[in-house]
C-alpha cells in the first residue's frame, strides 16, 4: 500500500496542466478572474501564462507564439487562446485534439497556422451552458468549463458536435524572383528583435553557397553574413541569425531593432544573392 507521500507524488504527476494565451495587458481583471474560475472548476490544475499582452487581435502573432511553446508541455496539456475571441456562425468555439495536446479558443483561422496535419479531433462546443452575464466574457464561461471538462478526464467528443475541418488562413509565405527572397517581418519579441518568415531551409536552397546582402530598409541597412550567436556581433550593431525556430531573425546586439529601424509587423525583408 502506498504511503501518503507516495499519493501525494503521483497525484502531482498527473496534475493537469492548463495554459493561458491572451492579448489582455497587466491592468486588465480578465487573467485573474479565469485563473479563478479555472482552479474553482479544476482545483487540482497547474495553470501556466503562455503569453499575454500580445498586439491586440492579432491572430498570426498569436499562432507564432503556440506554435513554438506547445510541443515543449506534457502530452495531455491544455492550451487555451484567449486572442479574438468573439464567436459567429462562420468563427465557433472549439475544442481540439491534437498530437497529443488539447486546444480551446474561437474558430478564426488561429488552429490552422498552428497546426501543420489535420487534428485528430475536431468539436464544435455546444453542450455547454451559457450564463448570459457572461457573454461577452467567453473564456470564463465556455472555455474554462471546456477545459475543465477534458482535465477531469471526460471525453473531448461529449462538449459537442464533431467538425471535419478548421477554419483556414493562408500564411504569408517568402517567395523568390529573379535571384531575391523576400520575406516579411511576422514576429517582434520584448527585446526588439524582428523574426521573418525567411526559413533557414529557403534561405540554403537559394544561397547554394553564394554570397549575399541582407537588406533591410530597402538597401539602408545591409548584413552581409549569419550568425551563430548575439555575440559574435558587436555591441550596438546589426546581425542576423536563424534562431530556435528555424526562421531568420534580425536583430542589435544589446539593442531595439525594432525601435530604431522603426519596422512594424509585415515589413519587408529582402536577401539578394551574387554569382561574383
Amino acid at each position: 500500500m502506498l504511503n501518503q507521500e507516495e499519493n501525494l507524488n503521483i497525484k502531482k504527476l498527473y496534475m493537469p496542466i492548463i495554459t493561458i494565451t491572451s492579448d489582455w495587458n497587466d491592468r486588465d481583471y480578465y487573467l485573474g478572474a479565469l485563473k479563478g474560475r479555472l482552479l474553482n472548476l479544476c482545483n487540482d490544475a497547474s495553470l501556466v501564462d503562455l503569453s499575454h499582452n500580445l498586439d491586440k487581435h492579432n491572430i498570426s502573432q498569436t499562432a507564432y507564439s503556440l506554435r513554438n511553446t506547445y510541443p515543449h508541455f506534457p502530452t495531455g496539456s491544455i492550451h487555451l487562446v484567449c486572442v479574438n475571441s468573439e464567436e459567429t456562425p462562420e468563427h465557433p468555439y472549439v475544442a481540439i485534439q491534437y498530437q497529443g495536446s488539447y486546444f480551446i479558443g474561437t474558430d478564426n483561422g488561429v488552429f490552422s497556422l498552428i497546426m501543420k496535419q489535420q487534428p485528430e479531433v475536431i468539436v464544435r462546443i455546444e453542450n455547454i451552458e451559457r450564463e448570459a452575464k457572461y457573454q461577452t466574457f467567453p473564456e470564463l464561461n465556455i472555455f474554462a468549463k471546456a477545459a475543465a471538462h477534458i482535465a477531469n478526464n471526460n471525453n473531448i467528443t461529449n462538449l459537442g458536435t464533431s467538425l471535419s475541418e478548421l477554419y483556414k488562413l493562408v500564411p504569408i509565405r517568402a517567395l523568390i524572383q529573379k535571384g531575391i527572397i523576400t520575406g516579411q517581418v511576422i514576429y517582434m519579441d520584448s527585446h526588439g528583435n524582428v523574426t521573418t518568415n525567411i526559413s533557414k531551409e529557403l534561405f540554403e536552397s537559394a544561397r547554394q553557397e553564394r554570397k549575399f546582402e541582407i537588406l533591410v530598409q530597402s538597401n539602408r541597412y545591409q548584413i552581409t553574413s549569419i550568425n551563430n550567436n548575439y555575440h559574435e556581433t558587436a555591441e550596438g550593431e546589426i546581425l542576423a541569425l536563424f534562431n530556435a525556430s528555424g526562421l531568420l531573425e534580425i536583430a542589435i546586439y544589446k539593442g531595439k531593432l525594432n525601435e530604431l529601424l522603426h519596422l512594424d509587423i509585415n515589413a519587408d525583408i529582402r536577401i539578394k544573392f551574387h554569382d561574383n
